[in-house]
C-alpha cells in the first residue's frame, strides 16, 4: 500500500501507510509515529499536538479513530496486512 489519505474532523491531514508489520501514521506537520496496532497510531498521531482534542471535535475521538482503522484495513488487500 502506498498510502491512505484522509482528514481529522478539525481539518487536518491524515496519511497513513503500511511497513512489513508496522503501521506509520503522520498527521498534519507532526512527525510520523508508528505501532503494530493501527487504532494506536492513529490516536498518537492525532494526538500528538492537540491537547483538547476530545472536547474541541464534539465527537467521540475512540469511536472516530476505530472507524477510520476500519476503512483502511477494508481497503486493504489481504497481502497488505
Amino acid at each position: 500500500m502506498e498510502g491512505w489519505s484522509t482528514y481529522t474532523p478539525d481539518g487536518r491531514a491524515l496519511i497513513v501507510r503500511r511497513e512489513q508489520d508496522v503501521w506509520v501514521v503522520k498527521c498534519g506537520d507532526d512527525a510520523e509515529v508508528q505501532s503494530q496496532v493501527l487504532d494506536v497510531a492513529l490516536i498518537r498521531a492525532v494526538r500528538a499536538n492537540s491537547d483538547v482534542l476530545g472536547h474541541s471535535w464534539h465527537v467521540d475521538f475512540g469511536e472516530w479513530a476505530r472507524g477510520v482503522a476500519d476503512r483502511i484495513e477494508r481497503d486493504l488487500g489481504p497481502g497488505d496486512r
